[in-house]
């Protein structure tokens, strides 16, 4: 087996696990009234490692994965969720190595970035999931949880992806 089958094997797990916990545990903790979306902010976390083709293919299939679950129109997620996973991709040359803080606050920009993204889509196509009052409730509150969840799941994610351990205050 390979690194890259080794690597492709752990993302897997650590996405599924994310994915039964977004389902199952995570509705029933709310934060300001509205539910976390923890594949985003995984997603996001490791585009900052990968290209941004690589980021944006990563967040279409977890999109997808995410899609069979939600009840909203098929792709959006995975759209929204692919154009973030690039955009993270794209930022990775400037931010991947920094300190976690800084990969944090990277996170919760862009995990604010891709909740205003996928309301847009939704308005695009007709459909008015939230109002503008909400939308800014609930990226505000995506950005918020983005922070320290962000930070916990980067060593996680590093193991992921087979790199360096890195530590707390600075890369560099």
């Amino acid at each position: 087996m390979n690194l890259g089958a080794i690597i492709t094997l752990r993302l897997g797990a650590v996405f599924a696990t994310v994915f039964i916990l977004q389902v199952s545990v995570v509705p029933h903790f709310r934060l300001g009234g509205y539910v976390i979306d923890l594949p985003l902010i995984l997603v996001v976390l490791v585009g900052l490692h990968l290209t941004p083709q690589n980021g944006s293919l990563t967040g279409f299939m977890v999109g997808l994965m995410i899609d069979l679950a939600l009840e909203t129109p098929f792709g959006m997620t995975a759209l929204t969720f692919s154009l973030i996973g690039f955009a993270a991709g794209s930022a990775s040359a400037h931010v991947a190595e920094w300190s976690v803080i800084t990969r944090a606050l990277t996170v919760a920009l862009l995990g604010a970035t891709a909740t205003a993204l996928f309301a847009s889509f939704g308005v695009l196509i007709g459909l008015e999931y939230v109002s503008r009052r909400e939308l800014g409730d609930i990226a505000l509150v995506t950005a918020v949880a983005a922070i320290p969840i962000a930070a916990l799941l980067s060593p996680l994610v590093r193991w992921s992806l087979a790199l360096r351990s890195s530590p707390i205050t600075s890369d560099r």
